[in-house]
């Protein structure tokens, strides 16, 4: 099927299940491409698209141009591009960066066109101390930040940007879509069932995670989608049936919950007299986390007791 045909078969795709559309790119399908990229319908109107492979980035296609929201790696720029083009023939005229770290940034380098590069005040002062982003690089750098709120376009296209304090970095922004009921955290929600990862050196928080997502699930209204950060893998040529990225409301408030539990099994540790190694293997969650990829657990025991006693302190 041609890029023309399947746009064709997209615009009337309203009358079809929300999540039914996924596909590969061209690049993608090349045995030397172990990184794939693959675009999935995530909203009725064929304006929104989830585009899933070494983490996950959003599409929002406008009249004005599209809007992409984390621009993974610069090598796997080239398969966003591809996967864009499938279903529009607009040009990628904005991108949204909900932190720092290279795997959502890195792609800002293939955009020479962009008007605009949004981010966190926090996230664009570490991007500034990347070598991906020096000399004549520094031009795709964020020109565009946000404080604590900012809000862009109008009716079904508008986004709303906020950030609510420290938890994977110092800058992670969310990103809600109000006219799709979707919202978009980046790392800040990686996976639902897993330890996260807290990045220490770009002021990432133990201790002010749990608060952080906690004030998102509080302020933010009529959201009943959540897409996750990373996705969690699919055997080497499969397809996916359907929206396995996209959680719910409830799912968020878990993994906010679990966080909290976590925060509270270390304070206990402390109390008992533990060290922070101690800490790591006697750490007891209620069961219902039995099941969580606890693989970051020891070293995010660490930064907490580190922050409990005052060396590592987060930037708000």
């Amino acid at each position: 099927m041609t890029p023309k045909s399947l746009r064709r078969l997209i615009a009337a795709s309203g009358v079809l299940t929300i999540g039914i559309l996924s596909v590969l790119t061209a690049a993608s399908q090349s045995a030397a491409q172990p990184d794939r990229v693959r675009i999935q319908l995530l909203s009725r109107g064929a304006v929104l698209y989830l585009l899933y492979g070494a983490g996950n980035s959003i599409a929002l296609i406008r009249d004005e141009g599209v809007v992409l929201i984390d621009s993974k790696t610069s090598a796997l720029a080239p398969a966003i591009v591809e996967a864009v083009a499938l279903v529009t023939e607009r040009p990628i005229t904005t991108i949204i960066n909900t932190h720092a770290h290279i795997d959502h940034t890195g792609g800002n380098v293939a955009f020479p066109m962009v008007g605009d590069i949004i981010a966190q005040e926090h996230t664009k002062a570490a991007m500034q101390k990347m070598d991906a982003f020096s000399g004549r690089n520094a031009k795709f750098l964020p020109n565009k930040t946000v404080g604590d709120k900012m809000s862009l376009f109008e009716g079904r296209d508008r986004i709303d940007l906020y950030y609510f304090g420290p938890g994977h970095t110092n800058g992670d922004l969310v990103v809600v879509l109000p006219g799709h009921g979707i919202a978009y955290l980046g790392d800040l929600f990686p996976l639902k069932a897993a330890a996260p990862v807290i990045d220490v050196a770009n002021g990432g928080s133990g201790i002010a995670l749990p608060d952080t997502l906690d004030r998102a699930l509080r302020e933010i209204k009529g959201i009943t989608r959540v897409v996750a950060g990373h996705d969690p893998g699919l055997p080497p040529g499969a397809l996916r049936s359907s929206l396995g990225d996209v959680q719910s409301w409830n799912d968020l408030q878990e993994y906010a919950e679990f966080n909290r539990a976590f925060l509270q099994a270390v304070r206990t540790t402390i109390a008992q007299g533990k060290s922070a190694a101690e800490a790591a293997t006697t750490l007891s969650l209620p069961g219902k986390y039995a099941g969580y990829d606890m693989r970051q657990a020891k070293a995010n025991v660490e930064i907490i007791y580190k922050e409990l006693s005052g060396s590592n302190r987060p930037a708000r």
